[in-house]
């Protein structure tokens, strides 16, 4: 009995172990396709698409001094990095020395992959000038600003291969799969939402649901003096009385709150005209 215990706890670590290694973390389908994944574990959707720009400038930028020479590097995600010198097109990271303005692609963006290694989940590009080759270490925390993310270079570790840290709450695998303007769920190119509704939609259905609560307001109140009290014509107006009266109601109000701003404009008017004199 307790050889069975053991050898079936010996299974379940077993188990553990191999669904660790054989962790992954795909490719989604759409606009965002090369920096969107969704891990196998079924923990959620990765999404980077807030440093993806379009129009092909950089979205990350970090420079950093090695062998007494300083280079920047700039990176975009999921388009190319067309603002980069490098001679490729398709460069998703940009490797320029700054005395020279030197560039070097670090990575065809086309190549990019998501890999997990234990705990960490890195994305990874090859391809770039030179057999260049750039990995990103994706480092998940939800306290981190989107916009400006920690990002650093980590070093060249083994020749032309470059290695950065990202910090950012985009790295944390979500069920929404949204971080910022990326689609999600394996869809990848809607607008993004920051959870906040619009206020200009907001004050639309406010003034709808007080329309309609106007109207009703007047055919219930008419049904009833019509069906019970037997009303007709210009009786069928619920509250005649009040409604007839309320054009003076209005001016009455509008008047007694704007008659201390009349009064002290009148008086500062008299007192100008008693100093003339």
């Amino acid at each position: 009995m307790l050889t069975t215990r053991i050898l079936s706890c010996l299974l379940l670590v077993q188990a553990a172990l191999l669904g660790a290694r054989g962790q992954t973390c795909n490719l989604l389908v759409g606009q965002y396709h090369y920096c969107q994944c969704e891990m196998s574990d079924g923990s959620g959707v990765i999404d980077l698409s807030p440093y993806a720009n379009q129009n092909g400038q950089s979205a990350l930028t970090v420079k950093a001094v090695t062998n007494e020479v300083e280079y920047e590097y700039d990176i975009n995600l999921c388009f190319a990095l067309t603002s980069c010198g490098a001679t490729s097109q398709s460069a998703a990271g940009c490797q320029e020395r700054t005395s020279d303005q030197s560039a070097w692609s670090t990575g065809d963006f086309t190549t990019a992959g998501f890999v997990v290694e234990g705990n960490d989940v890195s994305l990874q590009f090859i391809n770039g000038e030179d057999d260049r080759k750039m990995v990103i270490h994706l480092q998940c925390d939800e306290n981190a600003n989107v916009i400006n993310p920690g990002f650093r270079f980590d070093g060249e570790i083994t020749y032309f291969v470059y290695e950065f840290t990202l910090t950012t709450p985009c790295a944390c695998p979500t069920a929404s799969g949204v971080c910022g303007k990326g689609g999600g769920g394996g869809g990848g190119g809607g607008g993004g939402s920051n959870g906040s509704s619009d206020p200009g939609v907001v004050g639309i259905v406010l003034m709808v649901l007080a329309f309609t609560a106007f109207v009703t307001y007047f055919i219930v109140g008419a049904v009833i003096l019509r069906v019970r009290y037997e009303k007709s014509g210009a009786d069928l107006i619920i509250h005649k009385t009040f409604w007839k009266d309320f054009p003076f109601l209005v001016k009455d109000g509008v008047v007694f709150t704007f008659s201390p701003l009349t009064n002290a404009i009148r008086n500062r008017r008299s007192g100008y005209s008693t100093m003339d004199k």
